[in-house]
């Protein structure tokens, strides 16, 4: 039985296993617990790895109904607690101790190339007459007096703008807040609206806010939590020296703008309250739970049920990718890794649903990605190449 057993798991990994196999080889999962998944090598690396993949693409089978086409696999969603403690033991045999040769094929990623860590808190922080300051290098307390407003770096690594009291209207003055790849940075306005601003984005904003409106401009992506204002209208301008600049009207809300240049479209998701989108003569109003697309090509605007907690995961410390192609997933790795990615091979049509933690090295997420057999990747430098 076991030799037969064996024989499926080799045929299930290779992907070549029949479906009357497959039902055969699920009620004998289903019937055992991970202590009684073995594999006939003498080598405990290759026995932890195989263990793991199984589990890990068994498990996507029993709790969740997937297409047999091959172009997309699944991570981690519906891994039951007993595989994730196995998860858990056979990542640490895998990351930390040493590779040697295995029978089946080689892991891809380079083990003596210098790991990539996560990206973090860094930003730029560029005043009105033009000084920059470097945050992450700042000391906490305060950074500038820029107008009326006193600009702060807090002990929580965030930056905090307060009109000091009692004090008369001054000249409208402009600040920006730019990350870089790797960085990411959360702030207060003057006015109490929260941003968190991902990797590659910068937002322009007036140290504080006079008049009747509250207009900032952004480019890349942002969550905002928007202090209410019926009085004073808030205004997010998206890509403002584009032929198809896109303006996002709200009073008071949360949502999220993905707008890098680098993508086709322009994404507004709202979590809760109302927004309207514009672009040109095309206008939208946004109920919670919704999202607005803009083509930049075309200046359309689409309205569909939107996938909150995919907006806002990169926020929360975690990808999020719900049947992404390999591309997308690929330029938010370059954008929090600051790496470079080039292709080896054709990766069209691939694509991959599930959840990591954005707090890893970068070859524990690309292994993670390998694991569903849809691509591999080869490590040089800051250089990710991938390959089918």
């Amino acid at each position: 039985m076991k030799d037969n057993i064996y024989h499926l798991i080799e045929k299930y990994l290779a992907g070549t296993i029949t479906p009357a196999e497959e039902a055969q080889l699920m009620a004998w999962y289903q019937d055992h617990n991970q202590t009684d998944v073995e594999w006939p090598s003498e080598n405990a690396d290759e026995e932890e790895q195989v263990r793991l993949r199984m589990l890990l693409r068994m498990n996507q089978q029993i709790n969740t109904p997937v297409t047999r086409s091959g172009t997309t696999r699944r991570l981690w969603y519906y891994l039951s607690a007993a595989a994730s403690v196995l998860l858990i033991v056979g990542f640490a045999t895998y990351f930390y101790y040493p590779q040697i040769h295995r029978s089946t094929r080689p892991a891809v990623i380079a083990r003596d190339v210098k790991d990539i860590g996560p990206g973090g808190n860094k930003a730029i922080l560029t005043l009105a007459n033009g000084d920059k300051v470097v945050l992450e290098e700042a000391k906490n307390g305060l950074i500038s007096q820029q107008g009326n407003t006193s600009v702060n770096k807090t002990g929580s690594g965030s930056l905090l703008y307060n009109k000091e009291a009692g004090s008369a209207a001054a000249t409208i003055v402009y600040n920006t807040l730019s990350t870089p790849y790797g960085g990411q940075y959360q702030m207060t306005l003057q006015d109490g609206t929260k941003v968190w601003l991902n990797a590659g984005s910068s937002l322009r904003f007036p140290a504080s806010f006079p008049g009747n409106e509250r207009n900032v401009i952004l480019t890349g992506e942002a969550y905002f939590e928007v202090a209410k204002d019926n009085a004073r209208p808030f205004f997010v301008t998206v890509n403002a020296g584009s032929g198809a600049p896109m303006t996002v009207r709200v009073l008071g809300t949360h949502f999220n703008i993905n707008a890098y240049p680098d993508e086709q479209h322009n994404i507004v998701t709202l979590l809760e309250g109302a927004v309207k989108v514009g672009c040109g003569q095309e206008n939208a109003l946004l109920a919670p739970g919704k999202e607005a697309i803009l083509n930049r090509t075309s200046g359309k605007i689409n309205i569909k049920d939107g996938d909150t907690e995919g907006a806002v995961a990169w926020k929360n410390g975690y990808f999020l990718f719900e049947n992404e192609k390999i591309e997308s997933i690929m330029r938010q790795i370059s954008r929090w890794y600051d790496v470079e990615i080039s292709y080896q091979g054709d990766v069209s049509g691939k694509a991959i649903g599930g959840s990591l933690s954005r707090s890893k090295n970068v070859s524990e997420v690309l292994n993670m990605l390998e694991l569903t057999g849809t691509v591999h990747f080869k490590i040089n430098g800051r250089r990710i190449t991938v390959m089918p």
